[in-house]
Parts: C-alpha cells; sequence; structure tokens
C-alpha cells in the first residue's frame, strides 16, 4: 500500500481542523472547505494505489456519492430538500460498498444471527425517531434499510485476517452506523452535546476504515495473483 504513513498524519491533521471548526460556530462559512477535505483526501489516497480497477472504480464512486451528500447536508438547514437529496447521495454510496463486499462473500459464514441483530437494531431507532419523522418517514426507513444490509454484507466477507482488513472494513461500517444515529437522534428527536464533533468524527473515521481496509484486501489480492518467482 503506497503512501499510507504519510496519508495518516494528513489525515489526523485534517480531521482535527474540521473538529475544530465544527466546534466553532462562526466559522461555518470556511465548514464546506474543512468538511469536504476529510473525504476529499481518502479520495486521493485511492487513486494512488495500484489496486484492481474494478476495485478502485467502485471504492471512488462510493466516496464521490459520500462527497456529494457531504455538501446537501451541510446545505441541508438553509435548504430543507437537500436533506433527502444527501440521504439518497449516501444510500447510493452503501449500495456501491454493497456492490464491493459482495464480491468477497463468504458462503460459509451464516447471516442469520446477524440479520437479527441488525433488524432489532433499525425497528428500534425507527421506532423512537418515526414520531418526528413526519414526510420523511419512507426516505428514513429506505436508508436505514441499506446502511443495514451494508453492514450485514461487511460481515459476510471472506477475508484473511492476518492484514486485518476485515476488521478495519466492519469497524468502519458499524461507525458509520453510529454516526448516523447520532446525526438522526439530533435532527429528528433531540440534540446531543457536541453531536457535531462526534458524527464528523466517527463518521471520518469509517471512511478511512472502510477504504483502507478495501485497498489492504485488494492489495493482498493481487499479490496473491502474482506468478511466483523462480532463481537459478
Amino acid at each position: 500500500m503506497k503512501y499510507l504513513k504519510p496519508f495518516l498524519w494528513c489525515f489526523a491533521i485534517i480531521l482535527t481542523v474540521e473538529l475544530i471548526v465544527v466546534s466553532n460556530p462562526d466559522w461555518r462559512p470556511i465548514r464546506i472547505i474543512t468538511k469536504l477535505m476529510v473525504v476529499g483526501s481518502i479520495f486521493l489516497f485511492v487513486l494512488l494505489q495500484n489496486i484492481g480497477r474494478k476495485t478502485k472504480s467502485l471504492l471512488t464512486i462510493a466516496l464521490i456519492c459520500s462527497l456529494v451528500g457531504d455538501i446537501q447536508l451541510h446545505y441541508a438547514g438553509e435548504y430543507e430538500s437537500l436533506f433527502v437529496g444527501g440521504l439518497f447521495s449516501f444510500l447510493a454510496a452503501h449500495v456501491v460498498y454493497i456492490i464491493q463486499f459482495s464480491r468477497n462473500r463468504n458462503k460459509e459464514v451464516g447471516f442469520l444471527a446477524p440479520l437479527l441483530v441488525l433488524s432489532a437494531y433499525a425497528l428500534s431507532i425507527f421506532w423512537y425517531l418515526s414520531d418526528s419523522l413526519d414526510t420523511k418517514a419512507l426516505p428514513v426507513a429506505i436508508y436505514i434499510l441499506v446502511l443495514l444490509t451494508m453492514i450485514l454484507f461487511a460481515y459476510l466477507r471472506d477475508d484473511s485476517m492476518t492484514d486485518n482488513s476485515y476488521i478495519l472494513i466492519l469497524a468502519g461500517a458499524l461507525m458509520f452506523m453510529l454516526s448516523d444515529s447520532i446525526l438522526a437522534i439530533t435532527r429528528f428527536k433531540s440534540d446531543i452535546p457536541h453531536s457535531g464533533i462526534f458524527v464528523m468524527g466517527i463518521y471520518g473515521i469509517a471512511q478511512l476504515l472502510m477504504a483502507i481496509g478495501i485497498v489492504k484486501s485488494a492489495t493482498a489480492k493481487l499479490i496473491e495473483a502474482q506468478p511466483p518467482s523462480y532463481s537459478s
């Protein structure tokens, strides 16, 4: 994997600056820049990696959809319709992640237990939010369904544990769910102290973990696919 250590240092600085800006409402006019730099830096890192074309295409599409969603949600306070637009941009990102994860499905791993756990969570969070959703009930329900499907496929991946890619991707998917849950509760139910910091911090790390996990897995597969070299 190319440039991982310098990228992680740069990402840590970018995310820290974004969290500082989030904590200062007066800096909101410049926040669109720092916000986009979080996923934008991951996007550039992925472009520099030597991984399979399909994997790189799917991952970059997911990150682009996330960037579009970040822009829409940033301005959703001024333009209410952008909230649903942002919701479906991230839904599209999750669909692309599902496609990527399904390419490495381990058919020997049972899905019933995680499906029951995720379904229980989905029903609980939707029930908790339902009396405040109004016309957004259907879009939110669809989004929750797709998000938890993405987590299920992250769990069902067939990957070597030696390079930690499986753990990174599953942890990232679960953190994505946590970030979205805090965002939804804050928007529709009740304010959570410092929610902006929690949402963006967890979301940024979630995207980072999933991207690194996918790149590590794809890099390992390329190395395995190379023919052995013989020396005389």
